[in-house]
């Protein structure tokens, strides 16, 4: 051992006498330098011999103590690489989710869907595109549809927000996702190659907002001027109008909607998106520039057509309980032969889905009388309702809720016991 180890050093020492040699400026040390190297080599001090004892090996793999969990790591890694095969009877993959939503940050309506799918508990793929250009470029290309969220069922896209929250109260997303046989509804594709900035999450831009319309998409716009100023300069197609001081007590506002607020330059509105954030609206945003950059988009706009009936409450109103003894119209929809009765108690979104196309049924006579019904909520066997627009005066409310829309909703859904209203008498 002894005699290895200066073995060792001795050659070692030679290694870098005859490395400096060789690079010395002065020719003589340079061929003392070569001519110690062949020395060297012929009484065998240029390398140092090793000898090792291997251990014979019987094919097979050492036994090594792992944990489990890194066992199956490493197995699953040697099964991804193709090392291994899979074990037969080994449990498969889970499968992707049905539902895939392509959203970019900053967009209100691609946060609407991601609350709304994080509310209702769905399984779900989310996929942020917002950096990554050639993405999304891919999918508006495969969609034919550049405004976002892209939202998949299936390999088939469905739309955006309004779309998956059309199926959802509608009661048919659930029956989508769950059934792979069944075919997501087909949309309409608006060819459009540009990559609009939808804005920074509290506003809209002018162009993100164009694009929406020119796709036919639903967008709900609140017009927070003074009347004057709408009579002015018009106001956008569509949009409701409630001045700003108004807004605390503003009526018939879809508080589940994605809301786009303008006003003459984008101050007003940001306001007006505080002022309904606080009241529980969930997505309001402004139009950054207000309905001057609206105008310098080349954005349209409409003249101002004032309403008989402000749409805004300024005084708690006690409506009157007038009860009314006369036939109601509701009569012959009563004795429609045609009309289907549910046999077996409905649950969830099933009943809410039948309840809704009962109202339907009764809506066309409310509407002739310049009134409208409200849905408020269902239970087992009761549903909660509300008479809007003329009706909310109208001496003959009780006898539309109680001999009409009561009656109806018993007749077709025999579970439902009664209805509940702040137009009744207690």
């Amino acid at each position: 051992m002894i005699g290895t180890l200066l073995k060792r050093i001795t050659v070692h020492t030679l290694d870098r006498v005859v490395e400096r040699g060789k690079t010395s400026e002065h020719a003589p040390v340079r061929v003392a330098a070569a001519g110690l190297d062949r020395v060297r080599s012929f009484v065998g001090l240029d390398r140092i011999d090793v000898r090792l004892d291997l251990p014979s090996w019987d094919g097979g793999t050492p036994d090594q103590p792992m944990w489990q969990t890194d066992r199956d790591k490493l197995r699953k890694w040697q099964q991804d690489r193709g090392i291994v095969k899979p074990e037969k009877g080994a449990e498969a993959k889970p499968a992707e989710p049905a539902l895939i939503i392509y959203y970019k940050r900053g967009c209100p309506y691609c946060r609407a869907a991601l609350d709304l799918v994080r509310e209702q508990n769905l399984l779900a793929k989310t996929i942020d595109y917002t950096d990554n250009h050639d993405l999304r470029t891919a999918i508006r290309t495969k969609t034919g549809r550049r405004t976002t969220p892209h939202v998949f069922i299936r390999e088939q896209c469905i739309g955006g927000f309004d779309e998956l929250r059309e199926l959802h109260e509608s009661g048919k997303l659930v029956a989508l996702l769950a059934d792979p046989s069944a075919a997501p509804p087909v949309v309409a594709a608006i060819v459009g190659d540009e990559d609009e900035d939808d804005g920074d999450g509290r506003e809209l831009t002018a162009a993100a907002l164009k694009a929406r319309l020119a796709e036919g998409g639903k967008v709900l716009l609140l017009d927070v001027r003074e009347p004057s100023e709408w009579a002015q300069t018009g106001v956008l197609a569509g949009a409701r109008t409630v001045s700003l001081g108004e807004l605390e007590q503003a009526e018939g506002l879809d508080p589940q909607g994605v809301w786009i607020a303008y006003c003459r330059s984008g101050r007003r509105s940001l306001q007006a998106a505080e002022v309904l954030g606080r009241r529980g609206f969930k997505s309001v945003v402004s139009l950054r520039g207000g309905i001057e950059g609206w105008k310098a988009a080349g954005g349209a706009t409409v003249p101002y057509e004032p309403k008989a009936a402000a749409p805004v409450k300024k005084q708690p109103v006690k409506l009157p309980v007038v009860h009314h003894p006369e036939r109601s119209p509701f009569e012959a929809l009563l004795e429609d032969p045609n009309a289907a009765v549910d046999s077996e108690p409905l649950e969830g979104e099933a009943l809410i889905a039948r309840v809704r196309e009962v109202l339907e049924a009764c809506r066309p006579l409310v509407q002739a009388d310049g009134g409208d019904i409200e849905l408020l909520d269902v239970t087992s066997d009761t549903v909660g309702v509300r008479l809007t627009g003329n009706c909310v005066t109208c001496p003959s409310s009780q006898a539309t809720l109680k001999q009409g829309i009561e009656r109806k909703l018993k007749q077709q859904i025999p579970q439902i016991k009664g209805i509940r209203s702040p137009q009744l008498a207690p």
